[in-house]
């Protein structure tokens, strides 16, 4: 997946208007495209970073208390207050640990909650955000200057940065002087690395360290080395921006889900009631002395059952057809203990002694398939049916 860092202007000056330098890298952060561009002509893709401007970003290092979660948040404030001018209060501060120490961020939190939702609108969802100081290549041993027209950008290192003013008739910035003086033996430099046109011999020697251009372009970007995007601005885990058209396809099935169902159900109903009708009006041909119809095939088998009777003939699965069938094909009357007629189905109890002899069972059952009826044994117990009543 594709990654758009996108370089922000100093955030009161961002609208939807400004032009903004971006950049595309790959899946091993290689830039492959550069280009500048308003927010709406910006092309999307699925991971977006950010680039702070360093004059909004104030780079920090402290010692941190052994705190940790909302209790370190709520301590970031009065740890980076001392260093802030304005008020702390109106200040967004996280904070990257390193060992002992950590690198604190301030940001005027309006600003860059402002910014956020700005590029919001333009479906631009950032997943992470860096302070241009710390996007600068990182060169074991070497600063990075990047010069531009409003601004310059010093990194000093893994987690250092600032900002510094514009170079001025052909002079290096004036902060990269103060950063060269405050720094001790141990983090002095062995060169400065300008991106930009500058006189490299008068540099040189103002600043007392070799100032260069870089070997070659800038080819691969930096890996995040501090999150702005902590506490309330961290990313969004879902965005309904991101879930409208899942969502509105989820809504349209269950919509035809429904209807589909109803349908179904409307259908059903109509052939339920031709086929009550239809059986109704067989019932009423077969017995039209019929006046109420209430279950079809239950009074066809109550006529059916008296017209039987009338005949001086009886359903085989009824109780004394059953019977007979049974005392048939039992040989000895005595070892049956209990019959039991329901559901058109017999069950007849035998003294279990009677079936201890070897193949009881199986003559039994074969004496009740040629009466023409369907046997089953449950331990003692034979459950006898007429064939073609179920099993």
């Amino acid at each position: 997946m594709k990654t758009l860092r996108l370089r922000l202007c100093p955030l009161a000056d961002l609208g939807a208007e400004s032009p903004l330098d971006f950049e595309v890298l790959d899946e091993q952060r290689v830039i492959v495209h550069r280009g500048r561009a308003v927010l709406a002509e910006i092309p999307r893709h699925g991971r977006v970073e950010l680039v702070v401007a360093a004059p909004d970003v104030l780079l920090v290092e402290a010692a941190l208390p052994a705190l940790s979660g909302s209790r370190l948040r709520a301590a970031l404030p009065a740890i980076a207050e001392p260093h802030v001018i304005s008020d702390i209060e109106s200040a967004f501060v996280v904070a990257t640990r390193t060992g002992a120490r950590a690198t604190l961020a301030v940001l005027d939190r309006a600003l860059f909650a402002r910014a956020l939702e700005l590029l919001r609108r333009a479906k631009l969802e950032a997943a992470a955000a860096t302070p241009e100081q710390l996007a600068l290549p990182l060169e074991s041993g070497r600063w990075r200057l990047r010069l531009g027209a409003a601004y310059s950008v010093l990194r000093m290192g893994a987690l250092r940065g600032i900002s510094c003013s514009a170079s001025k008739d052909a002079a290096p910035p004036v902060e990269a002087k103060l950063a060269l003086e405050q720094a001790g033996e141990s983090e002095r430099p062995q060169a400065i690395v300008v991106d930009g046109e500058f006189p490299a011999r008068e540099w040189t020697d103002a600043l007392g360290v070799p100032v260069v251009a870089p070997e070659a372009a800038e080819g691969r970007a930096e890996p995040i080395a501090l999150e702005l995007l902590q506490y309330e601005l961290a990313p969004r885990l879902a965005s309904w921006r991101a879930w409208r058209v899942p969502a509105a396809i989820a809504a349209l099935l269950a919509l035809t889900w429904l209807v589909g169902l109803n349908v179904d159900a409307w259908l059903m109903r109509s052939e339920e009631r031709a086929l009550r009708d239809r059986m109704e009006a067989t019932l009423r041909g077969a017995f039209p002395s019929t006046t109420v119809v209430l279950d079809p095939v239950a009074q066809m088998r109550r006529g059916v059952a008296d017209l039987r009777a009338g005949a001086g003939s009886s359903d085989p699965r009824d109780f004394l057809p059953l019977a007979s069938a049974v005392a048939r094909a039992v040989p000895a009357s005595d070892a049956v203990r209990v019959l039991e007629f329901r559901d058109q189905v017999l069950r007849v109890d035998f003294d279990p002694r009677s079936l201890e002899a070897p193949k009881s069972r199986d003559l039994l059952l074969e004496q009740i398939s040629g009466a023409g009826l369907t046997g089953r044994f449950s331990d003692a117990t034979l459950s006898v049916r007429a064939k073609g009543d179920g099993s």
